[in-house]
């Protein structure tokens, strides 16, 4: 869902609309003009005036209930002139003398019997404890991320989504994808679900439902809260504009996306939510959209973009959505239900090209909106980069959208993030240095980088306040997983105020070249890969993993369990007994048919703790219960 940038409520009634200066408005007839140039839409901004004769109203209640964009709203309560004022909680109230006479321009008995009923009302009502979770589950999850456009949905549209899905598909054994989950979506799910199952003479089996996300605090908040309420959900990291998970591709019945409202963004999540279906024939991508009606020419061009998908819009259900912002849009959108037709399969069934550049600008603000332009970073980085190079010889790699450094070999970002260096690039024989340009990481590219990238020593340019790394030259405990593979060398790193205080010790003058404005608020950052020979076998076994992050989790574990074990002790165990040990030391069996590349934060870290336990010979019993 985008996020508007819609500004702060006004502290007082909004000025009358295209009143002339000087003019004194009659507010009744002014609401009559703008009622009567709504025509046959005038239902909804009736329905504004309605409710403010009922009780007080926020601007953000009057927006939610009529689904018209913000501005319409103010435009309305401009109209009312002094029979509004401001009342306590930035509540608008209206004059009680007033309430008669607008009722009567309104038709208030005509408006408010003829009010369209809702098919899902008494289902959600019957599920109220669950909207009453919802809200306490949304209050507590991590904020929404301005810059990967989070704007939350409302509690009560969280769950009628789960209903609407329980009411209108056959949820029993089917598998969901919720391609990005900021609403919390696949919670309500597993929860309606749940309480179905346990309700009395009940048989009813739950549908699987797996998340991929950007936002790794999400993923672990999601995991977390579905184990503590005793409902299973499998959270995998993905940024969608590299593609999907393998393991996830086309394993799901449904897809349901709520993306960032470009055109861009529209259609990447519903790519890779067909992407994700199994059926090519009965699989829906679900698709959550809204736009303003009085800019329709951004609808059109969503719409185009998903038409361009090969999405046939077998049902669009408006209004469907109501959000905690979103205001230019009515804080509503609309569910549109998408049939993926020959020509999406063909689209996405073409062989790949050459993995050049990723086009990354797909939010509507921040670093990767669509309107920001790729920067290349600044030559006092680009130097510093160099330098690390020159210091060592052997084989070096630059790793970004762009050859920028012309001593180097070059690999795209989403080549390595998908298979690793790739030959070509890294070359044969001899110490391999790598430096990665980084400069637009959200923040969990970096951690995808260190694991794909094998090399002796890795450089890689990020902004000065990168979020895993933190402030200034401190590392974050969020890199700690990676310790077998990588040690950070804080005495190589490079930042403005390093290469300024060099120069002032060494008396040089850079006439302002080192300051931070020079840099592009950019630093480089560096790693020494670390020696397996000491490692411990558990670390090593960590290691073995961490150098194979495209595999399959329980292969690598299984080959690299036999090598340690060997090694350390002179005997091998089996295939069998090897990926039974993998098997009982996680938690959940289910991560051992993903990639280590492809698990979020917290679960990366406890995979690989798993395994340097189960490098331990197993308990009496264990070996015949994992057998």
């Amino acid at each position: 869902m985008t996020d508007t940038r819609t500004p702060p409520p006004p502290a007082g009634p909004p000025p009358t609309p295209d009143a002339p200066a000087g003019s004194v408005t009659v507010p009744g007839e002014s609401l009559a003009t703008l009622l009567h140039g709504y025509r046959v839409h005038a239902r909804a901004p009736r329905g504004v005036v309605a409710a403010l004769t009922e009780r007080p109203r926020t601007l953000r209640a009057l927006i939610q209930d009529s689904g018209l964009p913000r501005r319409s709203v103010e435009e309305i309560l401009g109209c009312l002139g002094d029979d509004l004022r401001t009342g306590a909680g930035g509540t608008f109230v209206l004059r009680p003398a007033a309430v008669d006479r607008y009722r009567a321009l309104i038709d208030y008995d005509e408006l408010r019997a003829g009010t369209p009923l809702d098919s899902l009302a008494a289902a959600i009502g019957r599920n109220d404890a669950l909207v009453t979770t919802m809200h306490e589950l949304i209050a507590s999850a991590p904020r929404p991320r301005a810059e990967l456009d989070h704007v939350p949905a409302t509690a009560a549209t969280v769950v009628r989504r789960a209903v609407w899905l329980a009411t209108h598909f056959d949820l029993r054994d089917a598998h969901l994808l919720c391609v990005g989950d900021h609403d919390l979506t696949s919670l309500a799910v597993v929860l309606l679900a749940a309480a179905a199952a346990s309700a009395p003479g009940s048989a009813r089996r739950g549908p699987a439902v797996t998340v991929v996300d950007i936002d790794e605090d999400l993923l672990e908040f999601l995991d977390r809260s579905a184990r503590s309420r005793g409902v299973r959900l499998r959270c995998l990291y993905a940024d969608l504009r590299f593609g999907l998970p393998p393991s996830v591709a086309g394993s799901a019945d449904l897809a349901f996306t709520d993306p960032p409202y470009t055109p861009q963004g529209v259609s990447l999540f519903a790519a890779r939510g067909a992407q994700g279906l199994a059926d090519r024939e009965r699989g829906r991508v679900l698709v959550a959209y809204g736009f303003s009606d009085r800019v329709p020419t951004l609808g059109w061009k969503v719409q185009r973009a998903l038409l361009d998908q090969g999405l046939v819009f077998e049902a669009i259900w408006p209004a469907f959505h109501t959000y905690e912002g979103a205001e230019a849009v009515g804080a509503r959108a609309d569910m549109y239900v998408c049939q993926p037709t020959p020509a999406t399969w063909k689209h996405l069934d073409r062989p790949a090209p050459a993995r050049g550049p990723v086009p990354t600008a797909i939010y509507t603000r921040g670093r990767q909106s669509t309107e920001s332009r790729p920067v290349p970073p600044a030559q006092p980085v680009l130097a510093a980069a160099t330098a690390f190079l020159a210091a060592a010889p052997g084989r070096s790699v630059f790793v970004g959208e762009r050859p920028e450094l012309a001593a180097a070999a070059h690999a795209h970002l989403a080549t390595v993030l998908e298979r690793g260096l790739p030959t070509a690039a890294a070359g044969a024989g001899g110490p391999l240095s790598a430096v990665a340009d980084l400069s637009d990481d959200p923040g969990p590219w970096l951690t995808r980088l260190l694991l794909a990238v094998n090399a002796d020593r890795l450089a890689v340019i990020v902004t000065a306040d990168h979020s895993v790394l933190g402030a200034g030259g401190s590392r974050s405990d969020a890199l700690d997983p990676l310790r077998a593979k990588w040690v950070p060398t804080p005495e190589h790193d490079a930042t403005a105020d390093h290469h300024a205080a060099t120069d002032h010790q060494g008396g040089g003058d850079h006439h302002g070249d080192g300051g931070d404005g020079a840099w592009g608020g950019a630093r480089l950052v560096t790693f020494a890969a670390v020696d397996p020979a000491d490692l411990d076998p558990g670390m090593r076994l960590a290691r073995w993993l961490l150098d194979r992050p495209h595999g399959k989790i329980g292969n690598v574990w299984r080959d690299g369990l036999i090598r340690v074990v060997r090694t350390a002790e002179g005997r091998a165990p089996s295939q069998r007994e090897a990926l039974a040990a993998a098997r009982r030391a996680v938690a959940d069996p289910d991560l051992l048919a993903a990639r280590l590349i492809d698990l979020p934060r917290h679960a990366l870290a406890s995979t690989l703790a798993a395994a340097v336990t189960s490098v331990e010979p197993p308990r009496e019993g264990e070996a015949a219960a994992g057998g």
